[in-house]
């Protein structure tokens, strides 16, 4: 009990820290917030820059066009609509959600008020039921939690005019320190706003979009970075896009069942395809970085499973399982990786709860 309460604590640490991460170090908008790179005919990446949490992708056919996720913040939303009206003046028909977490899909309610009740939002079914419950709560704890707290502990360092660990602040610091305050400000005024927009048309395990002559295939394999995750892949343009399922790093874990998620990257693997976009980081072409994970993933995995089925406490499993010849694949290893070696500890044990 006392070890499920730990967990219980570590995972909430956790969440907040990626919902904190999600405003932190971005500049209020004034800028561009996507670097738009056209990787097939009429099939664009949305890359978040200039603090811009997530990517996003938008595909435009001759009836329209079809966005993939919409970002953690509504204004970040409206961003990516003044890019697509860069490259098109067809209206958005059709919002596709890769999974249920905020940094992709707040930004859902931006585009239901700018292209009205003809807009189909599109969520694989448990994506749907998880938003309604998983996502509403995480909402909850950043506008009044996390984002609050960390306004605070910013404005009483600042009032100090020392950092976190007590050293003084320099100028730079100081207005480096500030800019992350204004950003946090200006994160919590548009969380109060968000209000939670589910998919309005939902599948199961596969549905095949047919828009404007271009074929897509969204399909979801199983549990994996979530209960409901969907993989887009447009076969004639070998372009898949992969949500959370695949990142510049080692994936966020906190809704992760690793174990499953293995099956899930492996039928990404057998796709043939060229280009993939992400769910963070930038373009991938080819499947180096997919083979990476799931190379990492499956020694995770079985680490893991292997001192759980030996008796060994949480605490004695991130001893005992060494990933270290995975380290340079990662630029957030240090980071990420004991996250997920807790997360496949809970997985091995039957102690997943969310």
């Amino acid at each position: 009990m006392k070890e499920s309460k730990g967990l219980y604590a570590r995972n909430l640490m956790r969440l907040a820290g990626l919902l904190l991460g999600m405003a932190l170090f971005a500049q209020v908008a004034a800028a561009q917030s996507f670097d738009i790179v056209n990787v097939a005919p009429g099939v664009y990446a949305a890359i978040g820059k200039n603090g811009t949490f997530g990517n996003g992708a938008f595909i435009v056919n001759s009836d329209g066009v079809i966005v993939v996720d919409t970002q953690a913040r509504p204004s970040w939303a409206r961003d990516l609509m003044a890019e697509i009206k860069k490259v098109t003046d067809k209206p958005v028909t059709t919002v596709i959600n890769t999974h249920f977490h905020g940094d992709h899909t707040n930004g859902n309610m931006a585009y239901a008020a700018a292209f009205g009740p003809s807009l189909t939002i599109v969520g694989q079914e448990n994506m749907k039921a998880d938003l309604m419950t998983k996502g509403a709560q995480s909402l909850a704890t950043s506008r009044d939690t996390a984002v609050p707290q960390a306004i605070a502990r910013m404005s009483q360092q600042l009032a100090d005019g020392k950092d976190a660990q007590g050293n003084a602040l320099t100028p730079e610091a100081r207005q480096q320190l500030q800019a992350q305050l204004d950003s946090q400000k200006s994160y919590l005024e548009e969380l109060k706003q968000v209000q939670i927009t589910p998919p309005t048309k939902t599948y199961d395990k596969e549905l095949t979009l047919t828009s404007g002559g271009r074929t897509m295939r969204l399909f979801h394999v199983g549990n994996a970075h979530t209960r409901g995750d969907t993989i887009i892949y447009l076969p004639k343009e070998r372009v898949v896009i992969t949500g959370d399922l695949l990142t510049n790093g080692i994936p966020v874990m906190r809704n992760a069942y690793p174990a499953e998620w293995i099956n899930t990257l492996d039928a990404i693997d057998k796709l043939d395809f060229e280009t993939a976009i992400p769910g963070h980081g930038d373009v991938q072409h080819g499947k180096a970085q997919l083979e990476k994970l799931i190379s990492y993933m499956r020694d995770m995995v079985a680490g893991v499973k292997d001192a759980a089925a030996k008796g060994m406490t949480l605490e004695q499993t991130e001893a005992a399982v060494d990933l270290s010849k995975h380290k340079a694949d990662f630029p957030n290893f240090d980071a990420s990786s004991k996250a997920a070696v807790d997360r496949a500890y809970q997985e091995a044990t039957g102690k997943i709860t969310d």
